[in-house]
C-alpha cells in the first residue's frame, strides 16, 4: 500500500513528479525548468489563435478552456471564468480535500483505513463497487484510485460521505477560486435529475432544470440535502430501474438539458489554477501533493487530454462524462519540459458528438504541448 512519505522536501517531490512515467514502459520526462519570463506575449498569442482555429471547427459546441505555463503563470483562455458542468471532473476537488483533510488530522486516520460500503453510498453508473455487498470493506487509498482512474461513483460518494459536502463546497473558495458551486454528491444529482424527490414540480428534465436555475445556491444545497434523506434506503436495483425507465419517456435533449443544468459548476480558469496551485505545493505538503498526483497520474482514459501526445508524456488528469458534457482537466509536461495546467470544458455534446469533442480536447492539449 502506498503511504504519503513523511518529510520529502519540495524539491524533491518537484523533481520527481516531473520524472515520474506514466504507465509501462514510458520514459523519463525532461526535467521542468521554472522560467520567470515564460512563453512571451507573442507565443502566447500564436498559441491562442491556434486554439481559437480548433474551436472555430467546431462551433456547434459551447467550449471553455484555460492553459496556465506553470512555472511563470502565464496563460491564455476562452471563457474561462464561465461556470460549465464539471461532470466527473468534480472529483478532483475531492481527492484534494480528502488529502487536507488527512494531511491536517480533521479526518483522522491515513489511507490504510477501512470504510465499509453502506446503502445510501450506492450510486449507478461508472465504477464497480455499486455491485459489491453492503458492509464490504475498502481502503481509502482503494476508493480515492477508483474514484480517479476508474470514476466511480459509488467510491466518490463514500469519500464525500467522509469530508462532507460543506467542506467540499468550501474547498476551492477557501483557495481563492470563487467561480465554482461544488456540493453535489453523485447520487444527489442523478435522483435530482430523475424527478426524484417530492419538492420537484414535475418528472420533466426541463421543468426540473427550470426549477433547479431558479433556486439560489443555499436552496439547491437544502434541496440536495433533502433528496440524499429521503432515500437512504433506496435499493441499487430500483435505482437502475428508474433510470433506466426515465429512457422510454424522453428525448436525449431534455436528458442533455436536465445533466447540464443539475450538476456541480465551476469555470476552465479556476480549474487550472487548482492544479497550478497543487503543482506548486500551495494545496498539500510535498508528501500529499506527491500522493494525490500519483493517483493523478494512473488516470485510464486516454483519449482526451493525452490522445494526440506521446504515449510517454505524463499526464495528471480527470475526465468527465454526462449527457452532453466532454471535460478533462489536469497537468501535462511539455515537449519543453514545462509543466502545463490544461482545463477543457464542451458543453452541447449528444451522444455521437463524443469522439469529436474528445478530439478538440486532444487538439488544444496538442498545441499547448508543442508550443508552451
Amino acid at each position: 500500500m502506498r503511504r504519503p512519505l513523511l518529510n520529502l522536501g519540495l524539491a524533491l517531490i518537484w523533481l520527481s513528479l516531473a520524472l515520474w512515467p506514466l504507465g509501462a514502459g514510458a520514459t523519463p520526462q525532461p526535467t521542468p525548468t521554472p522560467s520567470a519570463s515564460g512563453p512571451d506575449p507573442q507565443r502566447l498569442q500564436a498559441v491562442q489563435k491556434l486554439c481559437q482555429r480548433a474551436l472555430a471547427s467546431r462551433p456547434y459546441f459551447e467550449v471553455g478552456y484555460s492553459i496556465i505555463h506553470i512555472p511563470s503563470g502565464r496563460q491564455i483562455s476562452h471563457k474561462g471564468q464561465k461556470l460549465f458542468p464539471l461532470a466527473s471532473t468534480f472529483k478532483i476537488p475531492v481527492l484534494l480535500e480528502a488529502c487536507r483533510q488527512m494531511q491536517n488530522q480533521v479526518l483522522p486516520y491515513n489511507i490504510d483505513h477501512l470504510l465499509s460500503l453502506r446503502r445510501q453510498d450506492i450510486c449507478i453508473g461508472s465504477g464497480d463497487l455499486q455491485y459489491e455487498p453492503l458492509g464490504s470493506k475498502w481502503t481509502v487509498d482503494q476508493l480515492l484510485t477508483e474514484m480517479i482512474i476508474s470514476s466511480d461513483n459509488t467510491a466518490t460518494d463514500m469519500i464525500i460521505g467522509q469530508i462532507g459536502s460543506a467542506p467540499l463546497r468550501d474547498f476551492m473558495p477557501n483557495l481563492g477560486l470563487t467561480h465554482n458551486r461544488i456540493f453535489l454528491t453523485n447520487r444527489q444529482a442523478w435522483l435530482l435529475s430523475l424527478g426524484r424527490h417530492v419538492g420537484l414540480p414535475s418528472s420533466d428534465p426541463e421543468k426540473i432544470a427550470a426549477y433547479w436555475q431558479k433556486l439560489a445556491p443555499k436552496e439547491q444545497w437544502k434541496l440536495a440535502q433533502e433528496v440524499e434523506r429521503e432515500h437512504l434506503t433506496l435499493e441499487r436495483s430500483l435505482f437502475q430501474d428508474w433510470e433506466d425507465r426515465s429512457g422510454n419517456y424522453y428525448s436525449e435533449a431534455k436528458f442533455m438539458r436536465v445533466a447540464q443544468t443539475v450538476d456541480n459548476l465551476s469555470s476552465p480558469q479556476d480549474f487550472s489554477l487548482l492544479l497550478a496551485k497543487l503543482w506548486r505545493g500551495e494545496v498539500l505538503t510535498p508528501s500529499w501533493t506527491e500522493y494525490a498526483l500519483s493517483i493523478l497520474g494512473r488516470q485510464r482514459s486516454r483519449s482526451r487530454l493525452p490522445r494526440l501526445l506521446p504515449p510517454q508524456t505524463a499526464v495528471y488528469h480527470k475526465t468527465g462524462t454526462i449527457a452532453g458534457v466532454v471535460n478533462d482537466s489536469g497537468i501535462l509536461i511539455s515537449k519543453r519540459g514545462h509543466p502545463l495546467a490544461v482545463t477543457v470544458f464542451v458543453q452541447g455534446a449528444n451522444s455521437s458528438e463524443i469522439n469529436s469533442a474528445s478530439q478538440l480536447i486532444g487538439e488544444l492539449a496538442k498545441i499547448a504541448w508543442d508550443n508552451l
